[in-house]
Parts: C-alpha cells; sequence; structure tokens
C-alpha cells in the first residue's frame, strides 16, 4: 500500500496508532484492498444527512475530494463548505495556523446549530 507524504507522516496520530497492536502486519491484504475500493462512507447521505453539517477541507488535501462529494450529496437545507487554503488533510490536525482557521469557521458553527 502507498503512502503519501500528504496522508501519512512520520510522528503524526495515524502512524504510532497503526502500529499499537502487536500483531499488526502493517501491510494491507488483497481481500481488504476490494473492501476499501468499494467502501462509500456517504452511502444514503442523500437520505439520512439532513443535519446541519460543516465541512472543513484543505485546499491541498489528497482527500478533499471527499469533502467535495459529502457536500454535493448532503441534503441538509443548511450546509457549509470550508476550504482552508494552503492546507494538507495531516496540516488540519496539527498545524497551529490551519487548525486556528477551522475553529475560527467551527466553534460558531456548533454555537448556532448545537
Amino acid at each position: 500500500m502507498r503512502r503519501t507524504k500528504n496522508c501519512v507522516r512520520p510522528g503524526s496520530i495515524t502512524t504510532p496508532l497503526a502500529r499499537q497492536y502487536p500483531t499488526a502486519p502493517g501491510y494491507a491484504t488483497l481481500r481488504s484492498l476490494n473492501q476499501i475500493i468499494t467502501y462509500d462512507a456517504y452511502h444514503m447521505a442523500e437520505v439520512y444527512l439532513t443535519q446541519p453539517t460543516q465541512i472543513v477541507a484543505g485546499s491541498q488535501a489528497g482527500s478533499k475530494w471527499m469533502s467535495d462529494d459529502l457536500y454535493d450529496r448532503a441534503s441538509s437545507q443548511d450546509k457549509r463548505y470550508h476550504i482552508v487554503e494552503g492546507a494538507n488533510h495531516m496540516d488540519l490536525y496539527d498545524g497551529k495556523a490551519y487548525v486556528a482557521e477551522a475553529i475560527s469557521v467551527l466553534a460558531p458553527f456548533f454555537e448556532e446549530t448545537l
């Protein structure tokens, strides 16, 4: 399985967590690849995602296409999409300026909708 700089970075939260289980092999099987490829995280979003939705994505994130897809598919009447310019996926976890920007969007959204 190919890992890109954008998705897995040494010292990031994903790398240590993936190694914590003592019998984890550290690779993906061919069988699991088929399950991963056909998985649709937003299956039925058109029907069930009706609550207010705030999406935050980095402009350089390899996963941004999934945020675009979710925004397009969500049936919520109150859906918002904020793009953090210059951020990749992992920057939204530990890039201080990028996280601060995300929080500046998320905090008011939660105050208004919760």
